[in-house]
Parts: structure tokens; sequence; C-alpha cells
């Protein structure tokens, strides 16, 4: 059975940088979602689908202008969390801390 990942929000709990982080998310490697100003205390709605077959790598990046960006961390998202309701995983690389939101439920094509 083939899965999709509806991703909710992300919660911000503690920024990397002082003020806002500039994020963006890649999903198996490609390029998710982003860029987007996040402060502490703040959260970012997100919307989206993606398909899912087994597991997939959810990576959290704070975009620099200077220097290399920040990695915040990777999660997995597998499909035996189908029909759990919502769930939830933490970034929290590089002094950081993020709880992503998601929704994992049975892919139906239209």
């Amino acid at each position: 059975m083939t899965a999709e990942v509806k991703f909710v929000r992300l919660q911000c709990l503690e920024t990397e940088d002082n003020g806002a982080d500039e994020l963006y998310m890649h999903y198996n490697g490609a390029h998710l979602a982003g860029i987007q100003d996040v402060e502490t205390g703040g959260q970012w709605q997100l919307d989206l689908v993606k398909r899912l077959d087994g597991e997939a790598v959810v990576s959290l990046f704070d975009e620099d202008d200077i220097d290399e960006d920040d990695h915040l961390g990777s999660i997995v998202i597998s499909e035996s969390e189908m029909n759990q309701g919502l769930r939830s995983q933490t970034f929290n690389d590089d002094d950081a801390n993020y709880i992503l939101f998601y929704r994992v439920r049975e892919f139906v094509e239209d």
C-alpha cells in the first residue's frame, strides 16, 4: 500500500540564529519548501502533500548569507505511521528546536 505525507506546520520553540531563521526543507534530498522567516514562538503553515514509499527523510536547514547553511536536523517518516492521526517529530541540531506536525495517510489517486 502506498501512502502520502501531509505536512501541516512547523512550530519554532527556539531559533538557531538571534532573531528569525530563514528556513527551507528537503524531502529525500530534494527541495520541499522554503524560504520562510520564522522567529521563536512562530510557526510555518505548510499545507504540502508528498507521496511516501516506505520511508522518507525530511531535513530542515537555516539559510545563511555569509557561511554554509545550518543543518537543523533530519527525521524519518514511515508508512508504518499511517492512520495514526496528527504526528510530530523534532529538529534540534545546532541549538535550534523545531517541531514538525504531519499526517501519514493512504495515497488515493485522483
